[in-house]
């Protein structure tokens, strides 16, 4: 199935490599984009209800390509479909670079979209496929990756746009990178062969366990949290408590640098708690911190960012218990629950921008707190559910 010295510690470290610099890349497609929304806004001309028609567009094309992703992983392999999502990617930020309308823009981010989404797919299959000491820590660490490079971003972007440079040349150096790392991938030698769901479990039969539709909901609603507060915080900072551009960046930091923290060590931690006892012990303090942060209004808004500690680990912990919980059919079963998930989150966010208009944008900011509650249920589910199969190990 896989070659003997790919059992050996060290022939893993170029993989892990490539691992930690696809989320880079996953970082910078996410951060630019946001970021830009204000440039492409001025640009093309265009309103902020067709920029949400566009970012609703580009989760649509996330979710189809991960589920499209995972199915083609077991037909072909980690490295072809990695290599897929590179061609993809880069044909995408040629088409944003020479964007001269906004029909080419919309073209090019959901182009974009899609082999960003075939990374996903990729790093959360091929990750817990690999032989290492402790799945959790790899994929909290690839996660750490993102939320350094995301960080980094945003402060990098947001002082070269203030010095005069387009939109268009951060594209540039994005397809610099891709092609540099494509480059690296197609010298890199990766033996792990996906899980096929065919044979004794076909994928009918994945339909019809219940695990999977927990697994749904347990990533569709923590996704659907995190998508939320990267959506909404600002805009809810600004609106309920009209604070200037210094506090709401300093609060939304806060949360997301407290998030990629919880990564560096999160792993460690769900080594020595285990991996679902120790995504539910975060998973009820953050709903805690989060539902109570809300509640205090302006005086809670530390306790809300504080929570992105315990948001930490919850996501890449999760997705490193799948390969063990569906034992054939993981890239499968991965691209659906991803697709899925990605799915609710969207909308969700659609749910929350009507909310912010008929409830207010306090009311409507409550929805991330119970999507998280709800995320936090469903493990609740997946780990009762688990406990009770004789057939299964629970971690």
């Amino acid at each position: 199935m896989m070659q003997t010295d790919s059992l050996k510690p060290h022939k893993n470290w170029p993989i892990v490599l490539l691992l930690l610099l696809l989320y880079i890349i996953v970082a910078m497609s996410d951060n630019f984009k946001g970021i830009f929304v204000p440039l492409f806004k001025a640009d093309f001309g265009v309103n902020n209800t067709q920029i949400g028609y566009v970012l609703t567009a580009c989760l649509f094309m996330y979710a189809l390509f991960q589920y499209i992703g995972g199915i083609l992983i077991e037909k072909f392999g980690y490295k072809n479909i990695l290599a897929l999502g590179f061609i993809i990617a880069m044909a995408s930020l040629g088409v944003l670079i020479a964007s001269n309308s906004f029909v080419m823009l919309v073209i090019g981010l959901s182009l974009l979209n899609s082999g960003i989404a075939m990374f996903n797919v990729g790093v959360n299959t091929l990750g817990p496929a690999m032989t290492v000491a402790s799945t959790a820590v790899l994929m909290n660490m690839v996660n750490f990756s993102y939320g350094t490079g995301n960080t980094a971003l945003q402060q990098v972007t947001g002082t070269l746009l203030k010095h005069g440079i387009r939109w268009q040349s951060f594209y540039l150096v994005m397809l610099l990178c891709c092609a540099a790392l494509f480059i690296y991938l197609l010298l890199l030698k990766i033996p792990y062969v996906p899980q096929a769901s065919g044979g004794s479990y076909p994928k009918s039969a994945l339909l019809r366990n219940k695990l999977l539709y927990a697994y749904i909901a347990a990533i569709g609603f923590y996704v659907a949290a995190e998508y939320g507060i990267g959506n909404w915080f600002v805009n809810y900072m600004s609106e309920q408590f009209a604070l200037d551009a210094e506090r709401r960046a300093l609060y939304m930091t806060l949360f997301f640098g407290l998030m990629t923290l919880g990564r560096l060590f999160g792993g460690y931690i769900a080594d020595k708690l285990g991996y679902f006892r120790s995504i539910l012990l975060y998973g009820i303090i953050a709903s805690i911190l989060c539902a109570g942060g809300i509640a205090l209004g302006q005086s809670g808004l530390m306790l809300f960012a504080i929570s992105g500690f315990f948001f930490s680990i919850i996501y890449p912990t999760l997705m490193s218990t799948i390969r063990t919980v569906f034992r054939e059919g993981a890239s499968y079963v991965t691209g659906l629950i991803l697709m899925c998930g990605t799915l609710i989150a969207m909308a969700v966010n659609l749910l929350i921008g009507m909310a912010n208009d008929r409830l207010g944008v306090y009311y409507a900011f409550y929805i991330v707190a119970v999507c998280l509650i709800l995320s936090t249920l469903a493990v609740m589910l997946i780990r009762r559910m688990l406990a009770a199969s004789a057939s299964t190990p629970q971690q």
